[in-house]
């Protein structure tokens, strides 16, 4: 769940007075978030682990864990957004370290894990924006529903059930996650 703020901010000032707090840049407009809840958390956890042990195993690039923001520019605007996990592959980020603050490189993959109380046209507006900012698949994590969609920036949506194995290709190829095992319920597993 996000509350906006009226004030309307550009990348730098929003950097300036928001970078460790939990809030969002939507074209100018500062959106404040709540934190997660256990199931989020979870389920998160999970896909960016397999994300990141495999990008690590094959030596692809960096995985990033949630709330790191990262710079999208669009026509409509700029925004600074914070996926739940992303992935930039390594022949696109710098030779030297990663910058301090936001990241000005857009990911190759961003994973968003839907909240109970995110709607479904505030989803997919996000999805579409960072499409629009370059990324090249948007996997949307719905727990309730127990789907997973796949954004292509081609414009094609593939929806997976809970039977259905995440596939990482055309960015991670080889990394296959069984979403039956993202979506189970307890603890320990």
């Amino acid at each position: 769940m996000s509350r906006a703020v009226s004030e309307r901010l550009s990348v730098a000032e929003f950097e300036q007075r928001y970078l460790g707090k939990n809030a969002e840049l939507w074209r100018g407009e500062v959106r404040e978030t709540m934190p997660a809840g256990f199931r989020h958390g979870k389920i998160a956890l999970h896909i960016g682990a397999a994300i990141h042990e495999f990008v690590r195993r094959h030596q692809l690039g960096v995985a990033f864990a949630a709330e790191t923001g990262f710079v999208v520019r669009t026509p409509a605007g700029e925004s600074v957004l914070a996926p739940d996990v992303a992935f930039i592959r390594k022949e696109r980020l710098p030779e030297t370290d990663l910058p301090s603050g936001f990241c000005p490189i857009v990911p190759d993959l961003v994973v968003e894990v839907v909240s109970p109380n995110e709607t479904e046209s505030a989803v997919r507006e996000k999805a579409q924006e960072w499409l629009a900012g370059g990324v090249q698949v948007v996997w949307v994590v719905d727990p309730q529903r127990r789907v997973v969609e796949v954004w292509r920036a081609e414009g094609q949506v593939q929806v997976l059930s809970e039977n259905d194995t995440l596939d990482g290709a055309p960015v991670l190829e080889g990394l296959r996650i069984p979403l039956k095992e993202v979506f189970e319920e307890g603890l320990g597993r």
